[in-house]
């Protein structure tokens, strides 16, 4: 087996040293089946992915060292091939990696290397989104594989702004850890809008819904985290063929304030202004002609009037970490 890691150019630096240390530590002892590469702009490690996968197939396991944005260019590169990937939290939000990895070896990610011949490769599933512009166009640019969870609205916005604080304050690496709770004050200050119309395919009914929204979040999940650990869908399972969407009505900032505690924990789900659905597909498109929806998948931002999405069943091979101490969180 042939082990790729793909180390983010920007990846939290502390992290970095140590997970580096112990990948040369794997280096020295299976030697040429230990590839390391740094990316060195934006697309290289999907390049890199794909080249790898094309030469090794399914006799190689791509670890994607970085964040979510990393995660979903890996995901997208391999995407229907016999090659599987595996992520090491490296990067500042680092979601998708607590829906698959013990709080020991998210807290560790050094210590996942440890367990490098014990693990359980299966397929899991991918959520395939695609934008459309007001006149029905297909917008390719815009059109991805998520491989965690796509959302609109507030945290949108507040994603958007915390990358631009990030990017800002890349020397301050306090103001980059508290990133999305400085972003969510700004968004606070700053307020929303946001209207919906939406129609989906519910998976236990075999029926469509649809209807019209003001609404302050949305979020399409594969995955159960996003936004640094805020957890939408507590019921979401990687494998399941099945997307848990998740609606927060419009409400006042005082009201958020005291809901956003209970998303960020997964209490939320029985609150009165949240509704949640289990669904396979759907269309979501912007009530406003001339207003876009502005959306993101793993913190990666896209826009569209129209955006429809459907699960794909085990469209990416994954490996799981299997031991006494750690279960794979699929």
């Amino acid at each position: 087996m042939h082990y790729i890691f793909l180390l983010n150019h920007f990846a939290e630096k502390k992290r970095l040293g140590a997970t580096v240390t112990a990948i040369y530590e794997l280096k020295e002892r299976l030697g040429d089946n230990v590839h390391i590469h740094e990316t060195e702009y934006a697309g290289h490690a999907g390049a890199l992915s794909v080249q790898y996968a094309d030469l090794y197939e399914s006799d190689a396991i791509i670890f994607s060292c970085g964040g979510d944005g990393t995660a979903h260019e890996v995901a997208n590169a391999i995407a229907f091939r016999r090659t599987a990937m595996c992520v090491i939290p490296m990067g500042t939000g680092n979601d998708f990696a607590r829906c698959v990895l013990s709080p020991k070896l998210y807290a560790n990610p050094q210590e996942i290397l440890r367990y490098i011949d014990k693990l359980e490769i299966r397929p899991i599933d991918l959520i395939r989104v695609d934008s459309y512009d007001a006149v029905g166009k297909h917008l390719p640019l815009w059109s991805r594989y998520s491989i965690n969870i796509t959302s609109f609205g507030l945290d949108t916005m507040v994603q958007s702004k915390a990358k631009r604080i990030v990017t800002a304050a890349a020397h301050w690496s306090l103001i980059r850890k508290q990133s999305y709770l400085i972003a969510v004050i700004f968004s606070l200050i700053q307020g929303w809008n946001f209207k919906m119309r939406y129609s989906f395919e519910l998976a236990d009914e075999k029926r469509s819904i649809d209807g019209e929204k003001r609404y302050c979040l949305a979020s399409i999940c594969n995955g159960q985290y996003y936004g640094n650990g805020f957890h939408p869908a507590p019921m979401a399972i990687l494998d399941d063929g099945i997307l848990e969407v998740c609606i927060a009505d419009d409400i006042s900032r005082w009201d958020f304030i005291r809901m956003v505690s209970k998303y960020k924990k997964g209490t939320h789900i029985n609150h009165p202004k949240i509704h949640m659905y289990r669904v396979t597909s759907g269309v979501i498109s912007s009530k406003d002609s001339h207003l876009q929806l502005s959306g993101n998948y793993e913190g990666e931002d896209f826009f569209g009037h129209q955006v429809r999405f459907e699960v794909i069943p085990k469209a990416l091979m994954f490996a799981f970490i299997r031991d006494e101490e750690n279960e794979p969180q699929s």
